[in-house]
């Protein structure tokens, strides 16, 4: 009876500090089950090579065992070897995910160096079964360890990676740790950068603009980036003074707030260049979205072009899904009048709104214990550390205890942080004498930037499209 050939995917995986301590280099892998695939008469179909890739990640993120399933779906393999069975997964659920895939298209996996280790025999399913918790807990307990020495350099300022967000890099200083600074190479375009969308409040406007002046220096995905990180104000986790920065923490608070009320453009405008005064500034008064921008540039009766287009905002609710019944849409030009002859009363009105919800909040308010400091909490969570280093405490006490500190420190975090209340002094400064005059000679863009730069939001009336009132910044 002629025996059948077996056709074989041979798998190999190393991370990169596997590959640097212990030599577990792909090559040597790849050489060794080669030669154990024509030792036993196997065919290889296909290598399938994951670097730099723990067994522990998720599966979804290790791209070559998808394709090798992929392959197996399609009755391509019989058999997969590989060299041992961390090389294959350290992780019970995903390893029985593949194996419920493997059963059901008939194909089977052979650790090469370790023959006790199968999923024929009773015996072997008890080994892959011990071995696959052994592997998982080591590599949990190995991750908590790096998470702790990573958290104690980061409250040091040492960097824990080599890659940083665009405008920084990692140097060595005078004493040898590693510490992030900025990149000189790049710091001018990211203080451009700020600089523009502080003052105009589109990012990609302030993309544009470094693009036509400078060269394509930035891609669109580290502009959305900058606009995030905490890093460029000079904060990361737990640190607030882990490296130096590009903005201040009110500026980012300032970008945070312009990024929350602009609104995308639709696909149909991107090709236009066309700039709206008001968009993202004002919401639906029945189901509170941002209504969207549109123009007219035709007359809908003759057709001829317009002198100028005419500009609105509507519900995008009421007009492609219908989940809304505010159909009514709201002028620019009628906004623009109403705000230039009327800003001053609108002030008012908000100064008043304020001070009686002020004073209301302020005799509803209890009386708040005072909290410790961040300094403190972090003092302390040393000091658990300590304790549990030593054997002093259980694993139940350090697991609620550090719990608790870490849930108090998250609840300071940076990110929680409300926006500074902008002073009545400011909006006076901005709104001084005389600069009816100065706004009509600005171009769209920078009137745009003037309205984001005093109003929050402009609120409708819901019965008809005319302003309502003013909450300004």
């Amino acid at each position: 009876m002629v025996k059948k050939v077996l056709r074989c995917a041979i798998y190999i995986r190393v991370s990169t500090a596997e590959q640097a301590m212990h030599g577990k280099s792909l090559e040597a892998q790849l050489s060794y089950l080669t030669q154990y695939a024509k030792d036993h008469d196997m065919v290889v179909a296909g290598v399938y090579a994951d670097q730099g890739k723990t067994a522990r990640k998720n599966l979804r993120d290790r791209k070559e065992i998808k394709n090798l399933l992929s392959s197996v779906k399609r009755n391509e393999i019989d058999v997969i070897i590989f060299w041992k069975m961390d090389r294959w997964f350290r992780n019970v659920g995903d390893f029985y995910k593949v194996q419920d895939i493997l059963d059901a298209h008939g194909a089977r996996w052979i650790a090469t160096a370790e023959p006790n280790m199968n999923m024929e025999t009773r015996e072997g399913r008890l080994n892959v079964n011990i071995m696959l918790s052994i592997n998982q807990n080591e590599t949990d307990t190995t991750s908590e360890r790096i998470c702790f020495v990573n958290e104690a350099s980061v409250r040091l300022g040492k960097a824990i990676s080599g890659a940083q967000p665009y405008g920084y890099k990692v140097v060595r200083n005078e004493s040898g740790a590693k510490v992030v600074v900025k990149d000189p190479e790049r710091e001018l375009y990211v203080e451009e950068f700020f600089r523009h969308f502080l003052v105009h409040q589109s990012k990609r406007g302030a993309f544009l603009y470094l693009t036509e002046k400078y060269g394509p220096v930035i891609t669109m995905s580290q502009v959305i980036t900058m606009c995030k990180n905490t890093m460029y104000f000079g904060a990361y986790r737990e640190n607030p003074n882990y490296c130096p920065a590009y903005i201040t923490f009110d500026q980012y608070i300032q970008i945070r707030e312009i990024n929350r009320k602009n609104i995308k453009v639709y696909q149909s405008n991107l090709g236009t260049g066309e700039v709206y005064l008001f968009c993202g500034l004002i919401h639906c008064p029945i189901c509170g979205r941002p209504m969207s921008a549109n123009r007219i540039t035709k007359n809908s009766h003759t057709g001829k072009p317009l002198k100028d287009p005419l500009r609105y905002y509507r519900c995008q609710n009421w007009c492609y899904k219908k989940s809304c019944t505010y159909s009514k849409i709201a002028s620019e030009a009628t906004i623009e009048k109403y705000l230039l002859g009327h800003i001053d009363e609108e002030k008012e009105r908000y100064r008043q709104r304020e001070e009686i919800l002020l004073t209301r909040i302020s005799a509803q308010a209890p009386v708040e214990k005072k909290k410790p400091s961040k300094e403190k909490l972090l003092a302390e969570l040393d000091r658990l550390n300590n304790m549990y280093q030593k054997g002093r405490i259980s694993d139940e006490k350090y697991d609620s205890e550090y719990e608790r500190i870490s849930s108090d420190i998250k609840a300071m975090s940076i990110e929680t942080l409300p926006a500074p209340k902008r002073s009545y002094k400011e909006l006076e400064t901005v709104l001084h004498s005389g600069w009816h005059e100065m706004y009509e000679h600005l171009s769209r863009q920078n009137k745009q930037a003037f309205w984001r730069s005093i109003i929050k939001e402009i609120h409708l009336n819901a019965d008809n499209s005319f302003v309502n009132f003013i909450d300004f910044l």
